[in-house]
């Protein structure tokens, strides 16, 4: 599995419930990812395709962490959000 090439990734949230990505390449501004996502599913999204998240989950996992628990704590109140979205 190929790693990602961000160093850090910046998410502006809007009260529409859009949101801009800004993922920040490591050593190349120019190669840097920006764009629009309508609600948290395309933030989501963004994460998967910029990021590959399984190898971020299998490291904390592997130092006994729990990745949705910390999810929690950067983005309080996030999994149950996507879950009422997943209703509409």
């Amino acid at each position: 599995m190929k790693k990602h090439k961000f160093s850090s990734t910046r998410i502006s949230l809007f009260h529409d419930g859009s949101a801009e990505v800004h993922h920040i390449h490591e050593s190349d501004p120019k190669k840097d990812v920006r764009h629009a996502v309508s609600d948290l599913d395309g933030v989501h999204d963004s994460f998967q395709e910029h990021l590959n998240p399984e190898e971020i989950e299998d490291k904390l996992e592997s130092e006994g962490k729990d990745p949705e628990a910390l999810e929690e704590k950067v983005s309080p109140g996030i999994h149950q959000k996507i879950l009422e979205l997943g209703k509409e």
